[in-house]
């Protein structure tokens, strides 16, 4: 029986045959339908789903460059825009040294800020070119300029490193390479072909991709639940998956088992012993009222509040003006027991206690304490009441006065013989 050719030592070259035919001539009949009802369609890609067990910790920018054998991107038919620092006739004059002729446009930062800053400028450089390379000392600057609408077109800018010598040679290789962005989920997607390559260029691809794929996984083969193919819009076609037991390599090989089985165990108990454990919640103690889950607080149960310092305060008090009702209570009845003469009764003088209530029993601050009605209140003296006071004694002063100059003329009058009032 021939050996079973596999590739990384795990994949079955069969099965990724029979999922790329399947699926290239699936795709391919409903791209034919598409172009007789639509005007204009996009191209397809076919995509490697890699799942795993675990997910990875961090999110990185920078991706991961997959060697293909059969490029994605053809700078003949489609042009490839570069992004460089400032300035960049530098950089156009670096690419013509070279005599790199294969990149079609070069954009600065600042022409990104300036002539690129609307959304119509930026959808129409997105649509102009097939494939974005960047230096590598701007990516962190360029989420922020592109907007989202590259990320969603999956034309990411690929970092290019424009320091080194055989710079020919760096932009070759980034054009025909394949690109995996690192997400902290437990899925990723890798492009391996165009819908436009035969199925023997895409099976070559991922020959070529998975070992590379697989080794910028964390923990590997042993990480990775399974493998899937697609396009665009296709379901996913499996062409490896990984063992479901516990063994080594399998679903949940490393797994911590949970203690959900023992727990399940331990309360499958018989029907008298449920019966015993009904009863025994009905005479919970008073304790057991906690905020564990599960436990429930008794309908009639007394609860011991914390003493705190206001209670304290406000004990003291209420203490406070008792003490001081039952004095001015002893001072009244003392005083009408001296002011009567002697035949009235008791009860007559505690009748007459509200009368002899002195003025301070209305000025506490106590709750529930009334002033007397005959009580007389002393208002305090403003200084308005001083200035119409002194007016007041000054008006009389001026009336007496007159008074005493109009008698002392008329008997003047009386004595000379004129009459009073004239000069």
């Amino acid at each position: 029986m021939p050996k079973t050719e596999l590739i990384d030592s795990q994949v079955s070259v069969k099965q990724c045959t029979r999922a790329v035919h399947a699926l290239h001539a699936y795709a391919s009949k409903k791209q034919k339908d598409q172009e007789e009802t639509e005007l204009l369609t996009n191209e397809q890609y076919v995509w490697l789903q890699i799942a795993v067990k675990r997910m990875h910790p961090e999110k990185k920018i920078k991706p991961f460059r997959i060697p293909l054998k059969h490029a994605l991107v053809d700078p003949r038919v489609s042009p490839v825009c570069l992004i460089t620092k400032d300035p960049q006739r530098e950089y156009k004059d670096l690419l013509e040294s070279h005599k790199i002729k294969f990149i079609s446009r070069v954009v600065g930062i600042e022409k990104l800020k300036g002539k690129f800053k609307s959304y119509e400028a930026r959808r129409m450089l997105l649509k102009e070119n097939g494939m974005f390379l960047a230096d590598e000392r701007v990516i962190p600057l360029l989420p922020g300029l592109l907007g989202k609408k590259w990320f969603d077109a999956k034309k990411q800018p690929i970092p290019v490193c424009m320091t080194r010598k055989d710079l020919k040679g760096e932009l070759e290789r980034a054009i025909e390479s394949s690109y995996m962005h690192q997400n902290r989920g437990t899925c990723t997607s890798v492009k391996i072909g165009l819908l436009s390559h035969t199925p023997e260029k895409i099976i070559d691809n991922l020959k070529s991709s998975l070992p590379a794929i697989v080794k910028n996984i964390k923990d590997g083969w042993d990480n990775i639940q399974s493998l899937n193919i697609k396009t665009n819009s296709s379901v996913s076609l499996p062409i490896w998956t990984c063992e479901l037991g516990d063994a080594k390599g399998g679903r949940w090989d490393g797994m911590v088992k949970s203690d959900d089985a023992s727990v399940a165990g331990e309360s499958e108990k018989g029907s008298d012993a449920d019966e015993a454990n009904m009863d025994s919640e009905e005479q919970v103690p008073a304790v057991l009222a906690g905020k564990g889950k599960g436990v429930k607080r008794p309908l009639i149960e007394d609860v011991e509040k914390p003493v705190t310092t206001k209670d304290v305060k406000r004990k003291r008090g209420v203490e406070e003006g008792v003490k001081k009702k039952a004095k001015v209570v002893k001072d009244g009845l003392t005083k009408s027991a001296g002011a009567s003469d002697g035949g009235s009764d008791s009860n007559e003088a505690s009748m007459n206690l509200g009368e002899h209530v002195p003025a301070e029993v209305g000025k506490g601050k106590g709750k529930g304490m009334k002033r007397p009605l005959n009580e007389d209140v002393q208002k305090p003296v403003t200084p308005k009441d001083v200035k119409q006071k002194r007016s007041a004694e000054g008006g009389a002063k001026k009336k007496a006065k007159i008074v005493n100059g109009g008698l002392t003329k008329s008997a003047k009058g009386e004595l000379i013989g004129k009459k009073p009032g004239r000069p």
